[in-house]
């Protein structure tokens, strides 16, 4: 027992100042806290990892005024990540009774990127800037899905009947909902014997919409295109590394018909795409509102 204080005496005695100021920062002693990094900062003002963990002790003390200059030297010392210290800077200055600067730093997370508009809206601090013209056109840039290239699947958006191939009775269900803000396509599908889903979404940094299907039989599908000239949304894994090592791609057209249906035709290829065959040819008919549940 007498060892183990004396190793922990010991280990405490070779902290540096540095962990010292991470461990009163980590226990949340906020005032303790901001003296330590004070110090370390006196003789490494260019520390902006310093400085920002400075200006969020200081904050949680409720020192704002001390909050903002420590946030503006965390800037300027080039701490990351900016948005998130921009957001804190927001906060404090709505604290401090500084509207137009607060506003002025979220248009500027707006026009740069930021925390999601949920978070914005969220923020207590915000709340007296709900009715403000700006901060609502921040909430909206900072609302993530948005843009027309997310709205190119909602043709597909509803509860239909499906028939496939030659049949003349509807042969499944399917559901096509929007999710999660408007940045999934979720689809529900039920043959009876047979029931799959998927998830579809626009995948920004690749500028191409993507969907990942399974189904009950344990066979997954990924797809990845876009529109066509027609409108039609065009889906494959032709260069994916599913076809490679399947030795087939998949290829799958929704297009809309002049009575509103969807049609859904399904094509594979098993050399290459010199020839294509016939999966599936679905087509989507609207249930009418009553009977959509």
């Amino acid at each position: 027992m007498i060892a183990t204080t004396w190793l922990m005496a010991a280990s405490a005695a070779l902290a540096t100042p540095q962990e010292d100021a991470d461990a009163l920062f980590a226990a949340q002693n906020w005032s303790e806290a901001a003296r330590a990094y004070e110090a370390l900062l006196e003789t490494d003002a260019g520390n902006g990892t310093n400085w920002f963990n400075l200006a969020q002790a200081r904050h949680s003390a409720e020192d704002h005024a001390g909050a903002r200059t420590a946030y503006l030297r965390a800037i300027e010392a080039g701490a990351a990540p900016v948005p998130r210290i921009r957001y804190h800077l927001a906060r404090a200055l709505m604290s401090l009774g500084e509207r137009e600067a607060a506003l002025t730093e979220l248009e500027t997370l707006a026009a740069t990127g930021g925390p999601p508009a949920s978070v914005i809206r969220g923020t207590v601090e915000f709340a007296a800037l709900a009715e403000e013209a700006r901060f609502a056109a921040v909430v909206e840039a900072l609302t993530p899905c948005t843009g027309p290239e997310y709205r190119a699947f909602d043709f597909w958006l509803g509860q239909w009947d499906v028939t496939a191939g030659a049949a003349t009775q509807p042969t499944a269900s399917s559901r096509i909902s929007s999710k999660h803000g408007g940045c999934v396509v979720l689809e529900e599908y039920d043959a009876g014997g047979y029931t799959g889903m998927s998830i579809n979404f626009y995948d920004v940094t690749s500028d191409r919409w993507h969907q990942s299907w399974m189904a009950n039989n344990g066979v997954p599908v990924y797809l990845e295109g876009n529109l066509d000239e027609t409108g039609a949304m065009v889906l494959s894994d032709a260069d994916l590394p599913i076809s490679t090592a399947t030795g087939t791609i998949n290829r799958v057209t929704w297009s809309t018909n002049e009575d509103g249906s969807v049609r859904q035709f399904w094509e594979v290829s098993t050399d290459g795409g010199e020839t294509w065959s016939t999966a599936f040819d679905g087509r989507y008919v609207r249930r009418e509102a009553s009977s959509a549940e």
